[in-house]
Order: C-alpha cells, then structure tokens, then sequence
C-alpha cells in the first residue's frame, strides 16, 4: 500500500508541475522478447522437481500511453507474453516428457525521466513502474508414476511487483517516435503463497502458481517438492511506434 501511495504522490505532483504548461500525449504499440530469469527459467527437468518453472524466451505485444511533462512523464501501458518450454520431466525416467506453458498480461504504470540531448532526435530516460500481473496457463505430463498422464490447466493468479527499465526515443519527424526498451521485471516482490489442496496427488505442485514452500515439504513419497520460495522475473526487449497528438 505505501508503494501505491507513492506512484500516487508522483502522478499528483507531475500534474501540478504542468498545470502552466501544454501536456503532451503519444501512445502506440509494442512488441517483443520476454526473457525469464532466475527461477522463472530453468529445464523442464528443473520444473518437475519443483526447482525452478523451467520456462524460455518468448515474445510479447502491447501498448503504451505517455503523459508528457517538465522532466518527467507518466508512462502506463499493458503487455501480453506468452513463454514456454518442453523436454524431459524425470531425469530418473528417460521414456517421461512435460510440456509447460504460461502466459502473462502485465498492466504498468509509473514516472519515466528523460534526458535531452540537445541539437539530436535522440531522447534517453530511465523509469520505474509498478507492476499488475495475471498469469493462466498449462501443463502437459506424459510418461511419469507421480503424475497421471495428460494436460492440466493452471489456475489463474495475480502478482504486484515493481519494473525498472531505461530506453531511448527515436524523433521521426514531429509527431512521430521510435521508442527501444529494456526492463527488468520483479514480478512477485511484494507477495508469495503456495495454493495447494494438500491431497495425496502430485499435481497440485503445479496447477497453481505456487511461488513459496509447500508447507508439507519434503515428505518420503515426493508428492510436495516445491521446496523454497520462486522469484519470478523477467527481462523484457520491446520496440515500439508511439504517435503524438
């Protein structure tokens, strides 16, 4: 909630700062790479264990809104990833396949300070965003004791976390923009927990987000093999076409 009441502060205070001067807008789409990181990549054998979420690179698209201001902008925008990964589930079990698959909508919003060079198109900023994040998605087990065969959907789930990124727009003309990106996001910083049912069966490990400790782990039949808190981050590379009105 303090963090909340930050970015609130900051809105406010930009909107004073341009009450005696003209507000800009451009917004446009987005697209590019997802990149995750830490324990949100891995192997696929790494997922079955209850390690890491085994996924890899994958694109995303999206849009973005700036409020354009003395020294600083308002930047709010939504993106999409989809990521995935496949392979061995069961190092033990060579005849034993997963498939994994997630998908993210992200909502961001926060201030963007930019830096004018003078005499050049070129307009370098760095920001910080907090983060809104729902994750869905599936599983696919064959060949394994533990987990019954067949294709399993997660469980939706939300997490807030915060997004640092820098970039630089390109000046196409007068109204129009190139903008490039990197941004590195801490999707689950402020909140963890683990959802599952607490039955006899392997698969609730992994029809829920389940980002902190089975509370039952470890257990002598490995039914429970989450065994400490995920972090789930990403790097994020996007180019994106904004028009300014």
């Amino acid at each position: 909630m303090k963090l909340i009441k930050f970015f609130a502060v900051i809105l406010v205070l930009a909107v004073c700062l341009s009450v005696n001067s003209q507000i800009k807008f451009s917004a446009g789409p987005t697209v590019g790479v997802t990149m995750p990181q830490g324990d949100y990549s891995g192997s696929s054998t790494d997922y079955y264990a209850g390690l890491k979420y085994g996924l890899g690179t994958g694109i995303n698209f999206g849009a973005v809104l700036k409020v354009k201001l003395p020294i600083i902008n308002i930047k709010a925008g939504f993106t999409y990833s989809m990521l995935s990964n496949s392979g061995l589930a069961d190092a033990d079990n060579p005849g034993s396949s997963v498939e994994v698959k997630h998908k993210l909508f992200m909502i961001s919003i926060g201030p963007e300070f930019y830096f004018s060079i003078p005499a050049s198109p070129i307009k370098p900023y760095a920001g910080v965003d907090l983060l809104f994040t729902s994750f869905s998605g599936e599983s696919k087990f064959q060949g394994l004791s533990r987990v019954p065969t067949g294709t399993y959907s997660m469980s939706s789930a939300s997490r807030t976390g915060i997004g640092l990124g820098a970039g630089a727009e390109f000046g196409i003309g007068k109204t129009m923009s190139l903008d490039f990106s990197i941004k590195y996001n801490l999707i689950n910083l402020f909140s963890k927990s683990y959802e599952g049912r607490y039955d006899a069966n392997r698969i609730d490990s992994y029809i829920f987000l389940n980002d902190a400790k089975d509370p039952r782990y470890p257990d002598e039949d490995k039914k429970h093999p989450i065994s400490s808190d995920r972090s789930i981050s990403t790097l994020m590379l996007n180019v994106g076409i904004l028009f300014g009105f």
